[in-house]
């Protein structure tokens, strides 16, 4: 039996490498060093309830993000407008807060799914179930070249092991391979600062939510969406469902990330009702149930370097492969778009990118044989 491609990392990249390769005929095995899949996307919500709220990435643009757009056709999910309908506010850094008429329409419009962005990652899990074998808990902890191989060291609840494989794709942002991964032969020091200089998208951030009986901001003409100068969250919008039945919102959280350590979540919480309930009024200060997730303490999202605020928007690019890894490794992941790095779009064209490379080289390449010492998968 020949080797598998291993694609590392199950967030919305890796598993799309992993439908692009399976839907070419290829054996895939895709690892995941969380429980779960999805990476940075990640949907929260009652057991009993349909709606959640998104604590990752919220909104995709149709207009302008076409791969996105397509995948949720495919997918057969449901996408609706951002609510905006109604006055904005502004608070200003004394807690003053002055209340605009006109609504602050995005152009273009953006969209969310029904259901929460984790839709996507649940129907490229269905699609990819019986034909790629799928690890979590697994950790990927050095890559080694072989004459005919790259050979995976990794770890699980069970302990070390090895695996290898034919050719892998990379998804995990750059940072982290840098800080995480042992490469053998190493990387020139170049490269290796290259990617510990490139900052991995939205890992320094927290998102806060708050989920309420009704939309009474609606209610009250307000559109839901605010802007802070005082904080701690520095942006609001309505997060609630198409029909506003089931209500929420949610906010960015302006504060530095060792501000939120300090603080400790509980503390964090307070602060943000406390400043709802200064821009939307009592009922805000009661919610059923909040979230927060703080990325930035997430290992396995935000590099040690990525526990910051980013001033701008990062410039990306697909990044190089230095001899001998070129053809064996792939590059993919938001953070390897040039076009679109750090949103949905970036990691779906990343995959897409990589994927296409791969297969092109594969065709024109010999089949590598499974080793005898690797652990037995379907």
């Amino acid at each position: 039996m020949s080797l598998p491609i291993v694609v590392i990392g199950g967030g919305l990249s890796g598993l799309f490498a992993a439908h692009l390769l399976e839907q070419a005929g290829q054996r895939v095995l895709l690892i995941e060093a969380r429980e779960r899949l999805g990476g940075r996307i990640l949907s929260q919500g009652k057991a009993d309830g349909l709606h959640r709220l998104d604590l990752g990435p919220s909104w995709f643009w149709p207009a302008m993000n076409p791969l996105v757009a397509s995948l949720v056709s495919t997918l057969g999910l449901d996408a609706f407008a951002q609510y905006t309908q109604g006055a904005t506010a502004i608070e200003g850094p004394d807690g003053q807060v002055h209340r605009q008429q006109v609504t602050w329409q995005q152009s273009p419009a953006s969209y969310r799914i029904a259901g929460g962005m984790q839709r996507l990652i649940e129907g490229l899990r269905a699609r990819l179930e019986g034909k790629v074998h799928i690890l979590t808990g697994t950790h990927v902890v050095g890559l080694k070249l072989r004459p005919h191989a790259v050979e995976l060291d990794l770890r699980d609840a069970s302990g070390a092991w090895t695996q290898q494989a034919a050719q892998v794709v990379q998804t995990i942002p750059p940072r982290l391979m840098a800080q995480d991964l042992h490469m053998e032969p190493a990387w020139p020091p170049q490269l290796m600062q290259q990617m510990r200089d490139t900052p991995s998208w939205m890992a320094g951030q927290a998102k806060f939510v708050a989920v309420y009986p009704r939309a009474f901001w609606r209610e009250a003409g307000w559109s839901g969406t605010a802007m802070s100068h005082r904080g701690p969250l520095a942006e609001i919008h309505d997060a609630s469902d198409v029909s506003g039945e089931t209500a929420a919102l949610f906010g960015f959280v302006g504060a530095a990330p060792a501000y939120r350590t300090g603080i400790g979540q509980e503390a964090l919480i307070r602060q943000a009702l406390a400043q709802l309930q200064r821009i939307f009024g009592e009922q805000a200060s009661s919610p059923l149930w909040t979230a927060v997730q703080d990325w930035a303490q997430e290992p396995l999202t935000a590099a040690t370097s990525d526990r910051q605020p980013l001033a701008r928007h990062p410039l990306y690019d697909a990044g190089t492969v230095p001899e001998p890894w070129a053809h064996r490794l792939w590059l993919a992941g938001t953070e390897r778009s040039a076009n679109a790095g750090g949103y949905l779009e970036g990691a779906l064209e990343s995959a897409t990118h990589a994927v296409q490379e791969l297969l092109a080289h594969r065709s024109q390449a010999p089949a590598t044989v499974a080793s005898q010492h690797e652990r037995t998968l379907p």
